[in-house]
């Protein structure tokens, strides 16, 4: 999947409230570990760097590709 593919598919999902509203988080970039993007779906291959994102309010705790993650927190609340 092409980068901006991976980024239409994350903000869509946040728009639609598949993802929380980016307020209030941490991020801790980390390369990849195989698992999917909570954004687009698709798999952070390990030499792909991924951001570990945390809610303040609560334990969720998403990953995402770095275009998914621009995607994510550039959505307006």
């Amino acid at each position: 999947m092409r980068d901006q593919e991976r980024a239409d598919r994350t903000t869509g999902k946040t728009r639609r409230g598949g993802l929380p509203a980016p307020t209030h988080y941490r991020r801790q970039p980390t390369l990849g570990d195989g698992n999917p993007c909570d954004g687009c779906g698709e798999s952070i291959h390990p030499t792909d760097i991924q951001f570990a994102v945390s809610f303040f309010a609560g334990d969720l705790h998403w990953r995402f590709h770095d275009v998914c993650f621009e995607a994510w927190s550039s959505v307006k609340p």
